[in-house]
């Protein structure tokens, strides 16, 4: 590795370098930001840009996008209760209540702490000791990951409310729209109703902006009719204390930091898996390890940087298939895998050997990224708190028209609009009547993958789902399962009797 180290220092240290990766930062955090838009589809339009540009140049800027684009989301998460990446919502949880409270400048500076850290660690396990973890993650077959999901939806459903029943039912009720559509496996439809617009299922972007924005704008619009006070989205404290991650709350939330980073590692080399599960299983184990469990949900800040770490840690995990198999982790990464074999670099054990230069230069470029990452969000942190200031009937129907224009403009579909404004109304009835909107949402994304999953595990065992309790690693996951959901249960009784 050493040897290589210099060359590769030489290829990467070049302004043109430096500037690449700095643009592909703002580009994704300003992306990841704005409810609508979504990185993969960024990462995308930029790719035929990165086959004119040098390899090292190319390949940068798409990871300067797919980590700025990862933090970026918590920002509107934060300030407006909108996550602008599936994984945000599990940020929603707890940084929208510190924004509420005028805490909305130590919730984004421990966003970015997070962030950053968790991609330094996962970056630095890309250097070392990829290869061992590609190898663990080739174990995971449809059995293993019907088990992985279904730990995730539990704990997703669980966390995400002191009833745990409301929690649980909305994540299979977001299983169930999942189904709407098109059968994964055999492709017959099903629940379409006859409407042609249902076939391809219900469009993702629409659900996510009409589920978060769109319900919070009705919530918005209840409180200023309601409310007598400063009509602006949240108050933002003048006391220094309220806008900074004191070193006391740093110290305190490290545990958590180097939980949720290798729960992100973990997961991101999963192929397939993705930042949302991590977000949450890494908030469902900072919740339950917790000492003060029933300040999630009201504005905990080690629920921020579960989440926030938990979902950045993905990053250098979803490389490590990648690099060392030529499998992409995640949907960005299979994207990022074009601008690879356009350039000749085939990924796999041998890429590590033919282009070891390019790659060690690409693993330098890492580091740079997160260091540049840590004060191309800082800068903007005074601005993102500002939001704050800007009057309710400013700012929120701007927000709903970007709404509106993201939820068009992805299928030039005016369908996509009535299925925004549909899920808009029923997230607003959901939080009306306490039922957390998080697990519908990830039981929508991850619907797909738990059926397809547990179809596959019945096809390789002739109709049984005996595999699911009998290979090891599937095994692991149930247990877990069993021992979250009791061990929860535990600590809400626990929590309920201490209150009487």
């Amino acid at each position: 590795m050493l040897t290589h180290l210099v060359p590769a220092a030489q290829l990467f240290f070049t302004i043109q370098n430096l500037l690449i990766v700095s643009l592909g930062l703002f580009i994704g955090i300003t992306i990841g930001a704005i409810p609508g838009l979504n990185v993969p589809m960024t990462v995308a339009l930029l790719l035929p840009i990165t086959f004119y540009m040098q390899p090292i140049a190319g390949i940068s800027l798409l990871l300067g996008v797919y980590k700025g684009g990862t933090y970026g989301g918590s920002i509107s998460a934060i300030l407006i209760n909108t996550p602008g990446a599936p994984a945000a919502a599990a940020t929603c949880m707890d940084g929208y209540p510190l924004a509420r409270q005028g805490k909305a400048g130590k919730a984004l500076r421990a966003s970015i702490y997070g962030s950053v850290i968790g991609e330094f660690i996962s970056d630095i396990v890309l250097i070392t000791i990829a290869a061992q973890i590609a190898a663990i993650a080739l174990k995971f077959g449809p059995t293993e990951k019907f088990s992985l999901v279904f730990f995730a939806l539990c704990t997703i459903g669980v966390v995400s409310s002191e009833d745990k029943i409301k929690g649980l039912s909305a994540a299979l009720f977001g299983i169930f729209i999942r189904t709407i559509g098109s059968d994964p496996i055999t492709g017959s439809s099903r629940f379409t109703f006859g409407i042609f617009n249902l076939i391809g299922g219900i469009p993702f972007l629409p659900h996510l902006i009409g589920l978060f924005a769109v319900s919070e704008f009705f919530i918005q619009i209840e409180r200023k009719v309601s409310s007598s006070k400063k009509d602006i989205v949240a108050p933002v404290s003048k006391n220094r204390e309220d806008n900074i991650v004191t070193w006391k709350e740093f110290k305190a939330n490290i545990k958590t930091i180097i939980r949720s980073t290798l729960i992100g590692i973990g997961i991101g080399a999963l192929p397939g898996s993705g930042s949302a599960i991590s977000a949450f299983v890494s908030y469902g184990a900072a919740k339950n390890s917790s000492k003060e469990p029933e300040k999630f949900g009201k504005g905990s800040l080690e629920g921020v940087f579960a989440a926030e770490t938990g979902n950045n840690a993905v990053t250098g995990g979803a490389l490590i298939p990648l690099l060392t198999l030529g499998i992409p982790g995640d949907a960005i990464t299979a994207i990022m895998l074009g601008v690879f074999l356009v350039h000749g670099l085939v990924p796999g054990p041998d890429l590590f050997v033919k282009s070891a230069n390019i790659i060690y230069a690409i693993f330098i470029g890492l580091i740079v990224a997160n260091i540049l990452h840590f004060f191309i969000a800082s800068i903007g942190l005074r601005l993102f708190t500002k939001l704050l200031s800007i009057s309710r009937a400013i700012l929120f129907p701007i927000v709903i028209m970007i709404c509106v224009a993201g939820s068009y403009t992805v299928n030039s579909n005016i369908f996509d609009v009535y299925v925004m404004i549909f899920f808009g109304v029923l997230g607003y009835i959901m939080k009306k009547f306490n039922f957390p909107v998080a697990p519908l949402m990830m039981g929508y994304i991850l619907g797909s993958l738990l059926e397809t999953s547990l179809v596959q595990t019945m096809i390789l065992s002739n109709g049984s789902v005996l595999p699911i309790f009998t290979r090891p690693i599937s095994l692991l996951f149930v247990i877990l399962t069993v021992f979250f959901v009791i061990w929860s249960l535990f600590i809400q009784r626990k929590s309920r009797a201490n209150k009487i």
